[in-house]
């Protein structure tokens, strides 16, 4: 029988995996917003615009800061060896 990552692994991973599958979602539920957005002509056009669930939304502080999606692009570019 197989087992998803951590079920099996005992010790103190198995029990956080267990505790977080408390507040963990379906990956019918989290996929919800991205089938909508990529199926719905109610969202035409809406390039751009952040989303949550199924909605438009303010992204966070974190979600609007420039400067460190700037970083984050160019860290991860050079981790893929795809970087300047």
């Amino acid at each position: 029988v197989a087992t998803r990552f951590g079920d099996a692994s005992g010790g103190f991973l198995s029990g956080v995996v267990r505790v977080a599958k408390i507040f963990a979602i379906t990956p019918e539920k989290g996929a919800e917003t991205i089938v909508y957005l990529a199926s719905s002509p109610e969202v035409t056009g809406a390039s751009g615009k952040y989303f949550y669930k199924c909605s438009p939304a303010t992204p966070t502080a974190g979600g609007r800061d420039d400067a460190a999606a700037n970083r984050l692009w160019n860290e991860s570019a050079k981790l893929a060896g795809i970087g300047n």
